[in-house]
């Protein structure tokens, strides 16, 4: 859960979707009820299909050029 609360704290929206696509996997993995099984794994593929949406990651931007950007963009 750690790191899906620094994630959120980051502000980082693709770590943060990332995160919390990881900790509705593991919540289902261990699910024992039906209605959480489905509500879960309903909402994991919305999880998914955010992340997918995202444009993709320059790996060359560095996260300074990143933070400016979103600055300018306020």
């Amino acid at each position: 859960m750690a790191d899906l609360i620094q994630a959120a704290k980051s502000g980082d929206k693709r770590a943060t979707l990332i995160a919390l696509r990881d900790k509705l996997a593991e919540t289902i993995q261990i699910c024992e009820s039906g209605r959480d099984m489905a509500s879960n794994s309903k909402r994991l593929m919305e999880v998914m299909a955010e992340i997918e949406a995202l444009p993709p990651e320059n790996p060359k931007t560095s996260r300074h050029d990143k933070l400016k950007a979103k600055n300018e963009n306020r």
